[in-house]
């Protein structure tokens, strides 16, 4: 029998997909019960539920899968440990409870980190109030192993914090954990089109018309082709992130009340070896985060109050030199400078308002679901807690649309839980025994970013060699992960603009890829544009 290459078992895969596939699938399916605006988390996970619940679905993003927030998360998957100090119990116990599940269910892509709080020299009180907290918080925990520890200062051996920083009395280790924020979203996608749900990304919605039987007919554009596309939905989910308002008002649907704030990240090359670090600052409920990443380290966030939306933001110069002079002021020996930071970036959060007068680090992330005229939008809502978010629309969408829900059967499927690539305890055995004449650093890699998709189509990442893999893996994104774009390739699919070099010495080859796979698209404008974005990061770290 003759062999394939590996371009061709992808081609031949259940996962993959064309725009003209998912174009046919969305013509035959209608009209729709749910059209879904918006392609982050909560735009995904809802996809993927509603099509599993039985809803005919199509979700429609203007730009990438992941490409505005959901991509500029800290990415961490954690309780929400700060909306103690709230008395916001009922939101950490959820983000908890969620975490728990992720860890569970989706352990390829969030895993459990142990994290420090320091505790200064002289600060009972703080102490005090931070032990209590942290035992609210073991309260909740499902495994007694996670539960907080006090570490005395003469104990301290920890990068940056050790025995001999006498102005700490010591620090606290709880378990929080870290995630691939995009990759959960790129999961979603494949899970939601698995169960027939129709995703395009590069599609805008433009305007939504209402027709007499309550109907409402939406007009949107493939951006990539120009196409014009027209579809008729019984409910019209508006997921759109900081554009909820805008959009909800481009639908003539009740937008609801917003502010935003915008948070910055940094990415060191010089890789964090000690537990992560939960750094307190200054004003109430207020911290910030130094965590290991595959780059090295990923510090952050700043929260500035912006009425701005950019599609792309980027910090700004005075927010990286706030990062630097923390991170001098709190951990001078550890090594994270501006000579070694090699990345940076940022994204806007949405908080809904409930008040007039709450500054924006006060106000909850708690989200809100909106009806009105048929449309429903989302506003606010955490990563951690997208799944029980999304629930929650799902049950106020059957209702609008006057559908049977069974809310507990929902709850209780631990199998809509888990993701394409989540594995059973076998399955991570089979995938370890797979990749066992690969690199540490490539099994970890492939690991994390496919699970059990290796066992399925991506397989033959595990027979090919180091210097194959990356082409393979872009082949991969672009025939089943619906990458269109240079910028799909580097920032959400393969994750190399965050790593040293940005992955700029790949460019000819991912241009070998995508002469094979989207020969109409310009691929040597797009890594001029590529190029020149990385120059602008580059300068800001400078």
């Amino acid at each position: 029998m003759a062999e394939h290459s590996p371009s061709q078992i992808i081609a031949d895969s259940a996962d993959c997909a064309t725009r003209s596939a998912q174009l046919a699938l969305l013509d035959r399916s209608q009209p729709l019960d749910l059209a879904i605006v918006g392609g982050g988390i909560h735009g995904a996970v809802l996809a993927r539920l509603a099509a599993a619940s039985g809803f005919s679905v199509a979700l429609l993003e203007r730009a990438d899968f992941g490409g505005a927030t959901s991509s500029r998360s800290s990415k961490m998957a954690h309780g929400g440990l700060r909306y103690l100090e709230m008395l916001d119990f009922q939101q950490v116990f959820e983000g908890i409870k969620a975490r728990d599940d992720l860890f569970e269910h989706v352990g390829h892509l969030v895993k459990p980190q142990e994290f420090l709080i320091p505790v200064p020299a002289g600060r009972h009180v703080f102490r005090w109030k931070l032990s209590l907290g942290l035992f609210l918080y073991d309260l909740m925990l499902k495994r007694r192993d996670r539960r907080h520890r006090w570490i005395p200062r003469a104990k301290l051996a920890f990068p940056g914090f050790n025995s001999s920083r006498a102005d700490l009395m010591g620090c606290f280790a709880y378990t929080d954990g870290i995630m691939s924020d995009t990759r959960l979203v790129i999961e979603n996608i494949l899970g939601a089109r698995r169960l027939g749900a129709s995703c395009l990304n590069y599609c805008e919605v433009l305007s939504r018309v209402r027709s007499l039987d309550g109907t409402s007919i939406v007009s949107a554009r493939d951006t990539l082709s120009g196409r014009s596309i027209s579809l008729q939905a019984r409910l019209v989910v508006n997921c759109s992130g900081p554009w909820v308002s805008e959009l909800a008002q481009q639908l003539a649907a009740q937008p609801p009340r917003l502010r935003f704030s915008r948070g910055a990240h940094i990415v060191f090359a010089k890789p964090w070896t000690g537990p992560s670090l939960f750094l307190p600052m200054e004003g109430k409920a207020r911290y910030y985060f130094v965590w290991p990443h595959p780059a090295g380290t990923l510090v952050g966030t700043t929260e500035r109050e912006v009425d701005a939306l950019p599609l792309d933001p980027l910090p700004s110069k005075d927010e990286i030199d706030e990062i630097l002079s923390r991170l001098e002021r709190d951990i001078p020996d550890a090594g994270l400078r501006r000579e070694n930071a090699c990345y940076c970036y940022a994204g806007i959060r949405t908080l809904p308002l409930r008040s007039s007068s709450s500054e924006s680090s006060a106000l909850s992330r708690k989200h809100i679901w909106l009806a009105s005229d048929g449309v429903l939008s989302l506003s606010g809502g955490k990563y951690t807690t997208a799944w029980w978010t999304a629930v929650e629309g799902l049950h106020e969408a059957a209702r609008l649309l006057g559908r049977e829900l069974d809310m507990e059967a929902l709850q209780s499927n631990e199998s809509l839980k888990k993701l394409p690539g989540s594995m059973s305890p076998d399955e991570e055995l089979r995938v370890q025994e797979l990749l066992r004449g690969s690199s540490a650093s490539d099994q970890l890699r492939l690991t994390s970013r496919y699970g059990k998709r290796l066992l399925e189509s991506c397989c033959e990442l595990a027979s090919t060699s180091s210097d194959r893999q990356l082409a393979l893996e872009a082949e991969i994104a672009l025939q089943t992960e619906q990458a269109e774009t240079l910028e799909d390739l580097m920032r959400r699919r393969l994750e190399l603009e965050m790593m040293p070099g940005h992955g700029i010495h790949h460019l000819p080859m991912l241009r070998d890829v995508f002469r094979r796979l989207r020969p109409e698209a310009d691929f040597d404008a797009q890594a001029v544009s590529y190029r020149e974005r990385m120059e602008l990061i580059d300068q800001l770290l400078r």
